[in-house]
């Protein structure tokens, strides 16, 4: 993969329940394959394969590695990269806490969007006091790339 396909790397959620139903695993499996699926035409895709053992290491030795123009995470993947600072983000479903808001530069207030779906409704009231850019879908439970992807791409074209 040459330079400019790791302009843009996308961090699907990963597993982290040690008590599934199977239900549950069978949602998870079935929203990793159409994240991955809508993600593929937009940058390098990392999925629960990859973030599983260690997922908060692997994101910050990727974004290291290719010193990306932007980043993209789902949900728990999507926390992960709220303290990112100098970082272009595009975040979906994370979960937020007061203290994520401590800090924040005018800078990353600018350059980082996010898209919240109902069950992330609190997050959303939260991350909205200090951040400009976000979304809120309430008829939704929970977002996947496909739903949002017209205006994700929109703005990685204002570039």
């Amino acid at each position: 993969m040459d330079k400019k396909q790791y302009d843009i790397l996308i961090f699907l959620d990963y597993w982290d329940n040690d008590n599934p139903t199977s239900d549950a695993q069978l949602g998870f499996m079935f929203a990793q394959m159409d994240n991955e699926d809508e993600s593929e035409d937009i940058g390098k895709v990392y999925s629960n394969e990859f973030l599983y053992d260690n997922p908060k290491e692997a994101i910050k030795k990727e974004i290291a590695r290719h010193r990306p123009k932007w980043v993209i995470g789902l949900e728990n993947s999507a926390t992960l990269l709220l303290p990112y600072h100098r970082q272009k983000k595009i975040l979906i479903n994370p979960t937020v806490t007061v203290d994520d808001l401590n800090w924040v530069t005018s800078e990353t207030i600018r350059n980082t969007y996010a898209f919240f779906s109902a069950n992330y409704e609190k997050d959303y009231e939260v991350y909205s006091k200090v951040y400009k850019n976000v979304a809120f879908y309430p008829m939704q439970k929970i977002l996947f790339i496909s739903d949002i992807k017209a205006a994700i791409e929109a703005i990685l074209s204002e570039e």
